[in-house]
């Protein structure tokens, strides 16, 4: 793999003041680049471009929401960004991912002004079986290609008991970044959340309710160190350089065990060295 990149949010910081520190972190563990999330928009444009440079680091992408996507592309390119990620939406049926799928067109075709496509980024929820296709099939059947990508969570996907090599096969051309994450096992299709409902604190960090804290601890009980999980990296980037995949992203979302940076030092050397 010539080029691997990273996704922030992995090292578990929503503090705008440990953003240096994180980024001199992802170039010490060898990511060549980044995908940037909240807590690091914070930082002015050219402060980034030069903490960034001076890392040795390339800002591939960014998640926010879909609301705050248009009013980014300024920030994107300024970082001479490629693509523009929305991490998350609610969209609990066919006729919410039909009226979705418009949305993301619209913002698309902006981005595309830009020289920036849009990406969307799925977890368990977007493989809800709908009519006989899931709401993540209705998104990629009803987008223009040419404005919207998929940014393919294949560790979402296989966790959720889809084979992700086959759904980018399927949508042959439309996956134009994958992130790589493991899971140990299948946990099925987790109910559509909103994230219009999430509490934060004082911090900028997610509020939990208890049960939510609870789920969270069964999700932190199925993660594992790269290449022990249930996906077939080596074939799924067989099938994704195929169909046009432009870049892989590293996101740990939990711990497996000591800190977040041990779980991507390992990560990182497993794909560098398999992929």
């Amino acid at each position: 793999m010539d080029k691997i990149y990273v996704q922030m949010y992995s090292f578990g910081s929503f503090s705008p003041a440990e953003n240096e520190k994180n980024f001199a972190d992802a170039a010490k563990l060898g990511f060549n680049g980044v995908e940037l999330f909240g807590p690091n928009f914070a930082m002015q444009p050219l402060q980034l471009v030069e903490t960034l440079k001076k890392n040795g680091l390339e800002a591939i992408s960014l998640h926010a929401s879909t609301d705050m996507i248009e009013g980014m592309i300024p920030f994107a390119e300024a970082l001479e960004m490629r693509f523009m990620g929305i991490g998350m939406h609610y969209i609990p049926d066919v006729a919410a991912a039909m009226q979705y799928a418009e949305r993301l067109n619209q913002i698309g075709e902006v981005c595309a002004k830009h020289g920036i496509m849009l990406t969307y980024h799925n977890h368990t929820q977007e493989f809800l079986a709908c009519e006989g296709k899931t709401i993540l099939d209705i998104i990629a059947d009803n987008t223009n290609p040419a404005f919207v990508g998929i940014e393919l969570d294949a560790g979402w996907c296989a966790a959720a008991g889809v084979d992700p090599i086959a759904f980018i096969n399927k949508h042959a051309g439309r996956v134009k970044l994958i992130h790589l994450k493991e899971s140990k096992e299948v946990i099925g299709v987790q109910p559509p959340m909103n994230p219009a409902d999430m509490q934060i604190d004082e911090t900028g960090r997610p509020k939990f309710t208890e049960k939510q804290l609870k789920e969270m601890e069964f999700m932190k009980s199925i993660n594992c160190p790269a290449g022990e999980g249930i996906v077939d990296w080596t074939k799924l980037k067989e099938a994704a350089d195929a169909q046009g995949c432009e870049a892989y992203i590293v996101e740990r979302e939990l711990t497996y065990a000591n800190e977040r940076y041990d779980c991507l030092e390992t990560d990182i050397e497993y794909y560098k060295n398999n992929l």
